[in-house]
């Protein structure tokens, strides 16, 4: 299994990460893939210099849209665009509660979706989950999204991320690691 992080911060485990380079952590391979677009290269490289990659899962933070609790863990069911086209559907990690994902390539900046409620799901906001979902998908390799509901956009964002992932990072280890006990390399 390979887990792909956007941001250090996202990281639980114990070992640094260098952008763009696996690292071989317990059962799993672990990629800091950076964020945006430029995430959807650095896996495809790393799913190129690792062909026997089984599954992929991101885990990290994103903002809460609607109806999504800040700290709360979510597996994203379905991707949407900005105008709430979905875009993709993706398996869920069991024990963790559904939500939707919109996905962007710019910063979340607290601007509503006015079809976000009608979702019947929390809403998240993330900038690499379409992009990595993309290449998982040509590649025909399952993909699962992990996502900590950090902020909503507003206010100290930045501080508040790293607040919200550094209280939850046992927690997101724990689940990374019992989840790649299924899906070895």
């Amino acid at each position: 299994m390979l887990v792909v992080f956007a941001t250090p911060h996202e990281n639980p485990f114990p070992v640094h990460l260098e952008k763009g380079k696996e690292c071989r952590y317990a059962d799993m391979l672990l990629l800091l893939a950076g964020v945006g677009k430029r995430s959807a290269e650095r896996l495809e490289l790393a799913l190129d210099r690792n062909g026997t990659v089984t599954k992929v899962v991101e885990y990290g933070g994103a903002a809460a849209v609607s109806g999504a609790e800040i700290g709360a863990l979510y597996t994203v069911r379905c991707l949407f665009n900005r105008a709430g086209i979905v875009e993709g559907s993706l398996p869920t990690v069991p024990g963790l509660a559904p939500a939707a994902a919109v996905c962007a390539e710019s910063l979340y900046r607290g601007e509503g979706f006015s079809w976000g409620a009608a979702m019947g799901l929390p809403l998240l906001y993330t900038m690499e989950t379409a992009f990595l979902y993309g290449v998982c998908r040509r590649c025909q390799i399952p993909f699962s999204s992990i996502r900590l509901a950090t902020d909503d956009g507003q206010g100290d964002t930045p501080r508040q991320y790293r607040q919200v992932l550094g209280e939850h990072r046992e927690q997101a280890a724990n689940i990374l690691l019992s989840f790649s006990e299924v899906f070895h390399l």
